[in-house]
């Protein structure tokens, strides 16, 4: 092999190699953003469900009415009808009430 070949293959690999570290930079900057979107997301849930869970205590509310809407909007999802789901549990505390 000459020296003209392994130069220019030194130089292909310090190209690779800048090119990976610019991906795995913009990477790093998407999972930084998407951190900060679910911290949003997540405090904005959080703020409603507490305004929610003091609207619970003043307002009458049919339990088994809200659990049964979470069934008919998550049933193309759900594995196991017999098995309250996560949301019927959120549901049921938000409610004030323990899950059965």
């Amino acid at each position: 092999m000459s020296n003209a070949s392994i130069d220019e293959i030194q130089e292909l690999i310090q190209k690779l190699s800048g090119e990976l570290g610019e991906m795995s930079e913009a990477a790093s900057r998407h999972i930084d953003d998407l951190h900060v979107a679910v911290n949003n997301v997540a405090s904005h849930v959080l703020a409603i469900e507490a305004i929610l869970a003091l609207v619970a205590q003043k307002v009458e509310i049919d339990d088994a009415a809200a659990i049964q809407w979470i069934r008919d909007k998550t049933a193309a999802y759900a594995e196991d009808g017999n098995e309250g789901s996560a949301a019927e549990g959120i549901a049921q505390s938000l409610l004030g009430k323990e899950e059965s």
